[in-house]
């Protein structure tokens, strides 16, 4: 109903507390005839608005199938425990790769001992000169 239309309606049921008789007929009339004529019924206008049914969405609540929610995380809990432990095996070979960047398995890539340099000799006997010579700078 437009907003003038229930001005009227309301301005007339005012009048159904009338003390003449013919003037509460003729308002109930006028009342009957505008709801009509504006295509309402009084049903229409006075039954209580209904709730407006809720809205199914397709989503739906995790918790509504607990074994589902829980298989789920255990699969990704599982698939980023296998990626960090790739993480830590890759950093830990890293680590090995540094500490040890010199190393040399066989016996057959040592020179024999030079005495007179030094080269090739045990790591007392090579470090000695070295040794000698950082004690000279170091003690003055």
């Amino acid at each position: 109903m437009r907003k003038g239309d229930l001005a009227r309606l309301i301005r007339i049921l005012g009048m159904l507390g009338s003390d003449h008789d013919g003037e509460r007929a003729a308002a109930a009339l006028a009342a009957d005839k505008l709801v009509r004529g504006s295509g309402w019924t009084w049903w229409d206008l006075l039954a209580p608005a209904r709730a407006p049914r809720p809205i199914r969405s397709q989503w739906k609540d995790p918790f509504t199938d607990r074994l589902a929610a829980a298989d789920s995380r255990m699969r990704q809990l599982r698939s980023e425990n296998a990626r960090l432990q790739d993480e830590v095996r890759k950093l830990k070979q890293r680590l090995d790769q540094r500490a040890r960047p010199f190393h040399h398995t066989g016996q057959a890539s040592r020179a024999a001992p030079d005495t007179a340099t030094g080269v090739g000799q045990g790591p007392a006997q090579s470090n000695h000169g070295f040794n000698r010579h950082f004690r000279r700078f170091t003690d003055g």
